[in-house]
């Protein structure tokens, strides 16, 4: 019975992390066209193995299952920061092939350059441990390679524009996903 309840709550708390990011898909990033194929791909995939997470928790969790829903909160959390710094000015859809125009560097940006990428990392980690089985460790994989695909093409796209210098400084104090522990002890 217990096995149960905590399956359909770590469900529950898995689908409000993986709605968020699916709103923030048509309601927060901006195109500048048609949905770019890499991001199409991105999300077929997102939904398919997010289906298969959920399919595999009907079935039973891990031992250590309160960690995803640690990560499943920690995703959101950082979800919603990003989405609050950039309200004013959101980002493109990952694979979109836009010109950068302007630098995020405030809220979450201080600390990492792609947190939104960094949400999503957390979740499908979090996915992993709540089903702990092999099988459930391709999300993640697979998931933080294709972010670690988009995030190096934005990153080329800002060295290639009027904003390089500002973001090769940026880069220096900021890490890609994970804070830069030295950069934020200096200040």
């Amino acid at each position: 019975m217990h096995n149960v309840v905590f399956s359909v709550f770590t469900g529950i708390d898995a689908t409000v992390c993986f709605s968020a990011f699916s709103w923030g898909v048509r309601g927060h990033f901006r195109s500048t066209g048609a949905m770019p194929l890499g991001m199409k791909i991105t999300s077929a995939l997102s939904a398919a193995l997010f289906a298969g997470f959920l399919w595999n928790i009907a079935h039973g969790l891990g031992g250590a299952w309160f960690l995803s829903i640690v990560l499943f909160t920690a995703s959101l959390g950082v979800f919603a920061t990003a989405i609050l710094a950039s309200r004013r000015t959101p980002p493109t859809l990952a694979y979109d092939n836009d010109s950068p125009s302007f630098l995020l560097n405030h809220g979450p940006y201080r600390f990492v350059r792609h947190p939104f990428y960094l949400a999503y990392v957390l979740f499908w980690f979090g996915t992993a441990i709540a089903v702990h089985s092999l099988a459930g460790w391709v999300a993640p994989v697979l998931m933080t390679a294709l972010y670690a695909d988009a995030a190096t093409r934005e990153e080329r796209k800002f060295a290639t524009s009027e904003l390089s210098a500002a973001y090769a400084a940026y880069r220096a104090r900021a890490g890609m996903f994970w804070p830069r522990p030295l950069a934020l002890l200096a200040g």
